[in-house]
């Protein structure tokens, strides 16, 4: 399986890179009114009006860092009867990828870093990195909400 890995604050997360449609830079977006502080706003996204989530906002309480290697990551967000959506998640070092041998999120939820290499010269860390499971991670109604102004 293919993980990105990613920053949120002072942790380091795991996504399926299955569930990623594209990765981006950090593009100007819409700030939203009355929504949650986690929702950065609105952005174009090949013609559709997408959400952005601050996943630094959402999980650390603090606004994401504008630097060079902050990525928007879009992800096909499966919204309750109306199929597949494009939702766009900023993450800070969302920069490198690692092909690993777990082919599901471990028990835990917790994934060693030497776990993630296979037959590849390991790095002198045991970093623990969370998986990001997007159906646990992120507020499923809220977002949903989203895009009920598309309509």
């Amino acid at each position: 399986m293919l993980l990105l890995l990613f920053e949120i604050g002072s942790g380091r997360y795991a996504l399926d890179a299955n569930r990623i449609v594209e990765i981006v830079p950090l593009v100007k977006f819409k700030k939203i009114p009355a929504t949650p502080d986690y929702v950065a706003g609105l952005m174009n996204y090949r013609g559709v009006g997408t959400p952005v989530i601050d996943l630094n906002q959402l999980i650390e309480s603090v606004h994401f860092e504008d630097a060079l290697s902050t990525r928007i990551i879009i992800i096909n967000y499966a919204v309750p009867g109306k199929g597949y959506r494009p939702l766009a998640l900023i993450a800070n070092n969302a920069t490198e990828t690692a092909r690993t041998g777990i082919t599901k999120p471990p028990p835990a939820g917790v994934i060693m870093d030497k776990s993630l290499y296979d037959d590849e010269v390991l790095p002198e860390t045991n970093e623990m990195i969370q998986w990001f499971d997007l159906q646990k991670m992120l507020p499923e109604k809220e977002i949903s909400l989203l895009f009920e102004v598309e309509e």
